[in-house]
């Protein structure tokens, strides 16, 4: 009788480590991906405040504006050629963004940058 109840409990905690553990695995994303499907990963939630700031402000659009028509690209920073890291962050410090070594001249007006750092609340 004790080796029939050993044995059900045995079977039981297996099943349930078993159940445990499937959970887990459906209730986990892929490695490198947001949990939406689409394969891109998710973006850090004070990141994209930052990015809806700017995209709200009349100065920070301008700054966005300029890069884009300079040629950055969203995501590209790992090529020296991102929108946000190499080319809209420098401005706003007061650094001249590069591309490949290259100092680049974005050409916006000290009220603009003003505007922006204020509502990015730079210093």
């Amino acid at each position: 009788m004790a080796r029939q109840t050993i044995n059900r409990l045995l079977v039981s905690a297996t099943l349930l480590g078993m159940m445990m553990l499937a959970g887990n695995l459906v209730a986990q994303p892929a490695a490198g991906t947001s949990g939406n499907g689409t394969g891109q990963q998710a973006e850090n939630p004070r990141s994209a405040q930052r990015r809806a700031t700017a995209e709200n402000n009349p100065g920070c659009q301008r700054i966005l504006s300029e890069c884009k028509n300079l040629g950055f690209v969203d995501g590209q920073w790992k090529k020296d050629n991102g929108l946000w890291r190499d080319c809209f962050d420098p401005v706003l410090r007061g650094r001249t963004p590069t591309r490949d070594g290259k100092p680049i001249n974005v050409p916006v007006s000290a009220s603009a940058i003003g505007a922006c750092r204020s509502a990015m609340r730079y210093r």
